[in-house]
């Protein structure tokens, strides 16, 4: 979880540091939607005004490239460093300029364009005559085939920013399984408006069509269970905007589970997903003789607890459950603070916690049918 988090948080500050890093500059951008050519190719670029930014696509593939600037030269350059654009002042309604490669063998071509919309005045990239361009129905995307072991493997399914899975197994009930993540896609027009919006909000401020990074990923599989991550991470948002839950499946039922009710009953949790929202199992408290038993065996003593970390201890804190090789892992959402708990225990182990129906499932995990 700390590298997959990290990995992302960072990814996101290196996406925002070219428009960061010339904030306070002052930039000659001639804002507004522009058609025209590089070198050969039909093209439609953009540029923010308000924040110095654009973007450019061309017309035969309809993907968005951004325009951005830093303090050392006063090259327009693409995300990734894939090439550089060097423009003349505006005359009129005409902009020239050059296009040259970064990388390899270096290559120089021509730019014309032509101001097709200046309607969309500082945020022009967020426009009907750019943002429109790049618009159309969504349909669902099936990546390629990934394999989680031997036999078993999935595919990415996405739509409109959303995304599930596609399993294929041995187990008769992954048909049935694959129908449900199906209908976790939310095709209504309400939800394809508010992708399209979030999209034209951040390519008119920062020339990018930012969109919420959503992942799902099979975390536990077996003969006998299943365990899936879905994994959200709000576009312009820091730690506070990541979540995520778990969703637990009997594979000889084909049933959803909660592998927290294997422990009893667990403090009430504080829904925190809207009506319509995929249900999953969220962090929560634990129940106290769970706690009491965890603590006990990973030689806790709260009492005894930093300062900063002493909520981390309070019995309201928040766990997450998950399914392991060996053992079930009970840790808390990872903040950086380094007061996080986690404890595995061992399956064997976990017997004089565990309800008679807990008992009955870690035998299943123990020594699974054959």
């Amino acid at each position: 979880m700390t590298k997959h988090l990290r990995a992302r948080c960072l990814g996101g500050l290196v996406l925002l540091l070219p428009f960061l890093a010339h904030a306070a500059g002052t930039v000659d951008v001639p804002r507004g939607v522009w058609e025209g050519t590089l070198g050969t190719k039909a093209i439609v670029a953009c540029f923010n005004a308000e924040f110095p930014s654009g973007s450019y696509f061309y017309k035969q593939y309809k993907t968005a490239i951004p325009l951005s600037r830093v303090e050392k030269d006063s090259f327009w350059h693409e995300a990734g460093d894939t090439g550089l654009w060097s423009l003349d002042p505006a005359r009129g309604n005409t902009l020239t300029g050059t296009w040259k490669s970064v990388k390899g063998t270096p290559v120089t071509l021509p730019i014309k364009l032509d101001l097709a919309d200046a309607t969309g005045g500082d945020r022009a990239c967020g426009s009907d005559g750019y943002a429109g361009q790049l618009e159309a129905q969504p349909k669902i995307v099936t990546g390629k085939k990934e394999e989680y072991a031997a036999g078993r493997s999935f595919r990415r399914l996405r739509f409109a920013g959303q995304e599930t899975i596609e399993l294929s197994g041995p187990e008769p009930t992954l048909a049935a399984i694959n129908q449900e993540l199906r209908r976790d896609f939310d095709t209504g027009n309400d939800t394809i408006k508010e992708y399209f919006d979030k999209r034209r909000e951040f390519l008119g401020r920062v020339g990018v069509p930012a969109e919420d990074e959503n992942t799902t990923e099979p975390e536990y599989w077996t003969s006998q269970w299943l365990s899936i991550r879905n994994y959200t991470w709000a576009a312009g948002t820091g730690r506070a905007g990541i979540s995520w839950f778990y969703r637990t499946w009997d594979l000889q039922t084909g049933k959803q589970v909660d592998p927290w009710s294997w422990f009893g009953p667990r403090p009430q949790v504080q829904p925190q997903k809207a009506p319509g929202q995929i249900a999953g199992t969220e962090s929560g408290p634990m129940p106290p003789k769970l706690r009491r038993f965890l603590f006990k065996y990973a030689g806790i003593q709260p009492s005894k607890a930093e300062e900063n970390c002493k909520s981390n201890y309070e019995e309201d804190a928040h766990y997450d459950l998950t399914l392991e090789t060996k053992g079930m892992r009970f840790s808390q959402p990872e903040y950086g603070t380094g007061c996080e708990i986690a404890i595995e225990v061992p399956y064997a182990e976990l017997g004089p916690v565990l309800t008679p129906a807990g008992k009955a499932a870690v035998r299943r995990i123990v020594e699974p049918a054959k």
